[in-house]
């Protein structure tokens, strides 16, 4: 018992390591992952070694595999290409697992004291990453010394070997268990890491440990299946195609260890499961990544989509960002415009509630359904942007990206600002009960108007590039301003002359004409880069 309990505690310092360096990695390298990833459609062999490498970092086939869905999802990374990144990420899990399993003991304590050090000592958040994932492999370092101890701990028990022994005389039982041990754990790394060492220490036998292998791959099929399946859309068809060369790596493995002529010479080859694990996924990679536009196929056929119900109201998703426009910056712009445009027009619509939003609390729900297309479209645009080669454009080309970039940036603001900042000051005023004054109300009520006017003038100038248009859009932005100041003033009159009303609402209306400054700001910003070229 005390020998299990040993086992239960190095297992979780295992899991614990795994999981602290990952989250270091994801901190410090997942923005510059999800970039790469986004710009490999159409490069097989590119999203395999980047899959590889990103598997190997993040110690998580399972974690790269959703970054590709989503991107799927998105239509910013094609199938094939993100089955390949899925095939890397096996791999690189694998290799992940050669790594740590090479004996490093005497590096667990420097690796502990220096994550400690850099970790306290660092006052940016890099260093602070940096610091967490030099205390998490150190962690997966002693917890691997914890399991070989607890290992020798149950190979000195005679009742452990043989009850070990017996279960390694049943493979499906033992497939079974692994998988489903591994699916709690959703860690296959840690699970294969285990049983290294009871294999290491006698406690299970090779032919045993290697069909605990194939369990650990069985189970480490499911978690990405069901963590990632409520993206759906193309998300489904990856995380369905990951699943299914799994398990056909699985049924290969059990295949080949179910004959004793190919089981002899895979324990000739791989003497221990670490290498025969990196062997299996390797060998599952080598067979697909040919055929990963074939099987994309496959998958489209197998997994349709379903047509959107008009009875239901389905997330905005792109219609313009094609993948394979990239290369062709001209189009590329043309498509990310376009898709800009929806924003705008999702945009638009929320600064048309912002007068609702003081009157009727629905309109809370309405604003955020809007605010998250607006989020999920400005995300799939800058990731689409981000798969435009900026060094290779001319600098007229370069001018037009950053024009793009900034002004769905500003839009993506404009959003924020009306659901975190403007929602707020409405349920603070209906939680209250409290009534602008008439002036006021109605003044607010104009204010609101003008916008939507300048939002109109600010779209056209996007679409036209005019630098005419510009200057007097400008102009819009001056005049809104001092209409604002202007209303200020005559609510500074309004509190001097004791309206209660006035004298209630004071600060959300002053607060609620600052928002509306704000917007005018981010919305007029476009013009600014036209007027300095002219």
């Amino acid at each position: 018992m005390e020998t299990l309990i040993h086992l239960a505690g190095a297992v979780a310092l295992l899991l614990w390591g795994i999981r602290t360096v990952r989250t270091g990695v994801e901190r410090m390298f997942g923005p510059q992952i999800e970039a790469h990833v986004a710009v490999l459609t159409g490069r097989r062999l590119s999203a395999f070694a980047l899959g590889t490498g990103s598997g190997m970092a993040l110690q998580s086939s399972t974690a790269v595999t959703l970054m590709a869905a989503s991107f799927c999802a998105g239509g910013v990374l094609a199938l094939p290409a993100a089955l390949a990144v899925a095939l890397g990420a096996e791999v690189g899990s694998s290799l992940a697992v050669v790594v740590l399993n090479l004996d490093m003991a005497l590096l667990a304590p420097i690796l502990l004291f220096a994550g400690y050090v850099v970790f306290t000592a660092s006052s940016e958040r890099r260093g602070k990453n940096a610091g967490r994932v030099t205390l998490g492999l150190a962690f997966v370092l002693t917890a691997l010394g914890f399991l070989g101890e607890a290992a020798s701990g149950l190979s000195a028990s005679p009742e452990a070997r043989e009850i070990m022994h017996m279960l390694s005389a049943a493979p499906v039982v033992v497939v079974l268990a692994t998988a489903l041990l591994t699916w709690a754990m959703h860690s296959s790394i840690a699970v294969v890491l285990m049983t290294a060492q009871l294999v290491v220490n006698g406690v299970v036998p090779l032919e045993g440990g290697l069909w605990m292998v194939i369990g650990a791959n069985a189970g480490a099929a499911l978690p990405a299946l069901v963590a990632g399946w409520a993206i759906g859309g193309p998300a489904r068809r990856l995380l369905l195609g990951a699943m299914s060369m799994r398990l056909c790596g699985v049924a290969i493995g059990a295949a080949v260890l179910s004959v004793p002529a190919t089981l002899a010479a895979v324990t000739a080859l791989a003497p221990n499961v670490v290498l025969a694990h990196l062997a299996l996924n390797f060998t599952v990679a080598i067979l697909a990544l040919p055929f990963v536009a074939a099987l994309a196929r496959l998958f489209e056929r197998a997994l349709p989509l379903m047509p959107a119900s008009s009875e239901i109201e389905q997330p905005a998703e792109n219609i313009f960002l094609a993948p394979e426009d990239v290369n062709r910056p001209q189009t590329a712009f043309l498509n990310v415009a376009n898709e800009t445009s929806r924003v705008a027009h999702i945009v638009y619509g929320m600064i048309g509630e912002i007068s609702d939003l003081f009157r009727d609390p629905r309109a809370d729900g309405r604003i955020n359904a809007l605010e998250a297309d607006v989020d999920r479209l400005y995300r799939q645009v800058t990731l689409y942007m981000a798969a435009i080669k900026l060094d290779e454009l001319e600098p007229s080309e370069q001018e037009r990206w950053f024009e793009l970039f900034e002004f769905i940036t500003h839009l993506e603001h404009v959003g924020d600002i009306i659901t975190r900042n403007i929602a707020s000051l409405a349920k603070r005023k209906r939680k209250t009960g409290l009534e602008f004054s008439c002036e006021g109300a109605s003044e607010l009520e104009g204010l609101t108007h003008e916008l939507s006017d300048i939002f109109r003038h600010a779209q056209a100038v996007f679409l036209s590039r005019d630098p005419h248009r510009a200057q007097a859009l400008i102009d819009a932005k001056r005049r809104f301003r001092a209409h604002t100041l202007e209303s200020q003033r005559r609510h500074a009159i309004r509190l001097t002359s004791g309206v209660p009303s006035s004298v209630s609402t004071s600060r959300i209306h002053l607060d609620l004409l600052r928002e509306l400054r704000r917007i005018n700001s981010h919305l007029t910003a476009v013009a600014y880069p036209l007027i300095e070229r002219a």
